[in-house]
């Protein structure tokens, strides 16, 4: 089977991918709150020292930590051709 397949929902954990908080929550605004499911503006360097706490307490707990731009930037490093495609379809999304 292709793609993601989960067969327990109660084995521990052993990798998680995640994304850091960035300047992405500088563009939210209150009439998008509640579609966000937020309670108020988000501050930035809050988030992001909660999202260092909660990757650290899965990395102490034997959870590998895989950032999705580490991701990108690996398969953009060694598919070059698709740099230019990606770059389009970031944008126009």
């Amino acid at each position: 089977m292709k793609g993601i397949h989960v067969t327990s929902e109660i084995k521990p954990l052993k990798k998680v991918l995640l994304h850091r908080p960035g300047r992405e929550l500088l563009n939210i605004t209150p009439d998008k709150l509640q579609e966000l499911l937020f309670d108020d503006i988000p501050f930035l360097k809050v988030a992001q020292k909660e999202h260092d706490a909660f990757a650290e307490i899965l990395r102490e707990n034997g959870v590998e930590v895989v950032y999705l731009e580490d991701l990108m930037t690996e398969v953009l490093d060694l598919n070059p051709k698709l740099v230019e495609p990606f770059i389009y379809q970031w944008l126009s999304e």
